[in-house]
Parts: structure tokens; sequence; C-alpha cells
């Protein structure tokens, strides 16, 4: 008797399938509650419209930023056209290579739709919280290596002298805080040259050069300002520091530079300044850590890039036509 029963279940299990067959979905796929899907609830077009939406506004964000980054890295960030291009053929390649990660998320775990929506989420939040954090930067941020910003430089305009005497106090600060002029600039990347140790005895100043700018030319710095800076700079002369800047058209950088130490204070006093405006010059630059004590801790600066050369490491050079 109970193998009758049994079959009899069995029978109107299969036909209650048969019956309902045609009203869920046949691919294994449920709800949130982990039931059978009806046919008539899911599938079709629904998703369509978002996924052909995402879809269209992916493709635009794309083939726009494809055909404007080698404009924008020459003309905006003053990149050269290898940098450029290598820079434009790495989006390009890490654009076609991720989408392997949302091939295996798709796949394996979440399936088309919810790989879509969560990537989209993440590219909506990105894209409007990358541009706020342009102006989250702390006081006294420093720039990523590469980057370029724009330099807005107030100039103050005194009024004229016929009509200051008819101005009060008031009207005259009220004048120069209108007379406010923006000049911008774009400032390229730094270049960091460090010294160390000092020059050997029969080494002269033009093996230095000779050095430097071989070691400049190899390391790229076409359109960039040069630093240099370290202890081994305070083992050489005003001359032969003038000498190192003034070759940054052989070595292609826009300039080479010294920062100001007690040297320089002193050919100053050389040349006939005043004591008081070498005194006004040292202040504005020690309250600005600009001036270089070596008698002082020295703050290590951040650069683009760094460069780093052993004085007693240069050997003699043979130069000529």
């Amino acid at each position: 008797m109970g193998s009758v029963d049994e079959e009899r279940s069995l029978l109107e299990a299969e036909f209650d399938r048969a019956e309902n067959s045609g009203l869920y979905t046949g691919d294994g796929s449920v709800d949130f509650n982990g039931n059978p899907v009806l046919k008539q609830n899911t599938g079709n077009w629904k998703a369509c419209p978002f996924i052909f939406g995402n879809e269209c506004c992916e493709r635009l964000a794309y083939y726009g930023i494809a055909t404007n980054l080698v404009s924008y890295l020459t003309k905006k960030l003053h990149e050269g056209n290898a940098s450029a291009a290598r820079n434009v053929t790495t989006w390009q390649g890490t654009c076609y290579v991720t989408p392997l990660i949302g091939a295996v998320l798709t796949d394996a775990y979440w399936g088309r739709y919810w790989t879509i929506a969560a990537f989209s989420t993440i590219y909506f939040i990105f894209q409007t919280t990358a541009p706020k954090s342009c102006f989250m930067r702390p006081p006294g941020a420093i720039l990523a290596p590469g980057e370029s910003i724009i330099v807005t430089v107030f100039k103050f305009v005194e009024p004229p002298e016929n009509n200051e005497k008819q101005m009060d106090q008031k009207s005259r600060v009220k004048f120069k805080i209108m007379s406010l002029k923006p000049m911008s600039m774009v400032l390229p990347g730094v270049v960091g040259f460090k010294l160390l140790g000092k020059l050997r005895d029969g080494v002269t100043a033009t093996d230095l050069v000779l050095t430097v700018t071989q070691m400049l030319r190899k390391h790229g710095v076409v359109g960039k300002f040069v630093e240099f800076y370290g202890e081994g700079m305070g083992k050489l002369s005003l001359a032969d520091r003038a000498t190192i800047a003034n070759m940054s058209p052989d070595y292609g950088a826009t300039m080479g530079f010294f920062p100001v130490d007690h040297l320089t204070l002193q050919y100053l006093q050389l040349t006939g300044r005043s004591d008081e405006t070498i005194a006004m010059i040292e202040s504005y630059l020690r309250t600005n850590k600009m001036f270089v004590d070596y008698n002082e801790p020295q703050i290590e600066k951040v650069y683009s890039s760094y460069l780093e050369l052993k004085l007693e490491d240069v050997e003699l050079c043979i130069s000529g036509a």
C-alpha cells in the first residue's frame, strides 16, 4: 500500500511539474528568496534600456578621452611627444585588459546585470569625487611626480600719484585691492639633482659640468626645471654653480638653479648691496624655508624625479672640437 501511495505522489509531482513547466524559467534562475522565477516577471527587455544607456555613455567617455588625451598631455601638461604617446598607449592597454576582471566576476559570481550595476556605481562615485579632490588639498600640499599646476600671482598696483593725496586711507586700501592683476603660469616638473661629497684634487668644474650634462641628457629633462641640492653644493664656488646652471640648454632643461646660501649672500655683499637689503633678503628666504644653511638639519624635499652624484666619482674629461 505504501509503495502505491509513493508512486501516486511521484506521478502527481511530475504532472504538476509538466503543467507548470511553461510558467517558470528553466535555466535555474531564482528570486531574492531562492524560489523559482516566473517567466513573466523576469528576463525579456526590462534590463536592456539600462545596459544600452550605460554602454552608450561609457563609449562616449572612452572615445572622447582617447581623441583628446594626446593634446591634453602635450599642450596642458607639456609632456614630450614620446612621453605622451607612451602614456596614451598605457592607458588604452589598461582599458582593454581590465574588462577581464569584470568577465571573471560576471561568469563566476555576480552575473551580467549586477556586475554592470556595481561597476557603474563605482565609476559614478569616482567621476563625481575626483574633481572635488582638487579643491581638498591641505595647505602645503606637494605636487605628485610630473604634475603641473597653474599659479596665479597677484600684483598690487599703487594709485596714481596725483590722486593719492585726494584719497583717504580707506579709499587707497580699497583701490589697491580692486587693482589686483592675476597672472597665470604653468609650472613643469622639477628634477632634484643631489650632490654629495667634494671633487677630488685635479678635477675641475668643467669635468663636473660634462658629467652632470651627460646624466641629465640620459635622464630626460626637456621642458623641466632642475634644482641642485645636497651637502656637496657647499663645496662648489658660486662661479661653478653658475656654470652648471647656465648649461641648461645643453642638457635640455628649461632652467637649472641652486638654492640661496651663505655664498650667495657673500656675492651680494661683494657686488655692493647694502647690509639692509641683504638682511631683508635673508630674512625673507629663511621665513619661507628657501634659505639653505648647512649647519642646520635639512628638510628632504619632494621632486618629480631624482638624480644623485657623488662628486668624488667625477672623472677627468677631455673635451674639444
